[in-house]
């Protein structure tokens, strides 16, 4: 009996998926090749294949699967959890942050405006203000 949960996210960039990763320093690996080819493990040798595999430091991964335009999560939550520091919940909303904070900010870099701030709040919030060059 598999145990795998998926997540519907907005994430559709990998880049800045990847960026994302690497800013909250999650150990992740990319398939080369672009697609779901890389292997998840969950319980009891189950196994889902996945883009992005993020080593968990136990014998349970979390992988983002390519689903058309958009990327879901897969994971055998439930070993993650006991295994790991990871909660599904908390690393779903630091990934859709950083993710968020990484589309905006390039798209600020295309309009060539200037970030004048960048704070992150103590409920993990970033608040960011800009301002048009000239």
């Amino acid at each position: 009996m598999s145990h795998f949960l998926r997540i519907r996210t907005q994430i559709r960039e990998r880049e800045q998926l990847l960026e994302a990763l690497r800013a909250l320093h999650f150990q992740h690996q990319a398939s080369a090749t672009q697609s779901n080819d890389l292997l998840v493990r969950g319980y009891s040798g189950n196994e889902e294949h996945a883009e992005v595999v993020i080593n968990t430091g136990s014998q349970y991964d979390i992988g983002f699967q390519r689903k058309a335009d958009n990327y879901e999560v897969v994971a055998d939550w439930w070993g993650v959890e006991r295994n790991s520091p990871i909660k599904q919940a908390e690393f779903v909303q630091q990934i859709n942050r950083q993710y968020a904070y990484n589309i905006i900010r390039d798209q600020m870099r295309v309009e060539d405006r200037i970030l004048e701030e960048d704070q992150t709040l103590e409920n993990g919030d970033r608040i960011m203000v800009y301002s048009e060059r000239g």
